[in-house]
């Protein structure tokens, strides 16, 4: 059984440096094989202010939580 894809757009919230600010986030939902689950690849965060400090963040969206890192104001996953 294959996987099926659809680009969507998610409303996000991000948490960290003092801020806690609403952004959207454009995505790839993935459904699972052999199963009614489905994840999310690929997210990029769009509309979020663009005087949030540079450091360690979270981005919750699509009902997960993923770190994420504001470097040079651009917005990056940590390295693992």
């Amino acid at each position: 059984m294959t996987s099926s894809r659809e680009s969507v757009t998610l409303l996000g919230r991000i948490v960290g440096m003092g801020r806690d600010v609403n952004c959207s986030v454009r995505a790839v939902k993935v459904s699972l094989p052999g199963t009614d689950e489905y994840t999310y690849i690929r997210p990029v965060i769009y509309g979020a202010p663009s005087d949030l400090p540079d450091g360690p963040y979270s981005i919750t969206f699509g009902g997960k939580t993923e770190s994420v890192q504001r470097l040079m104001g651009a917005w990056i996953a940590p390295a693992a």
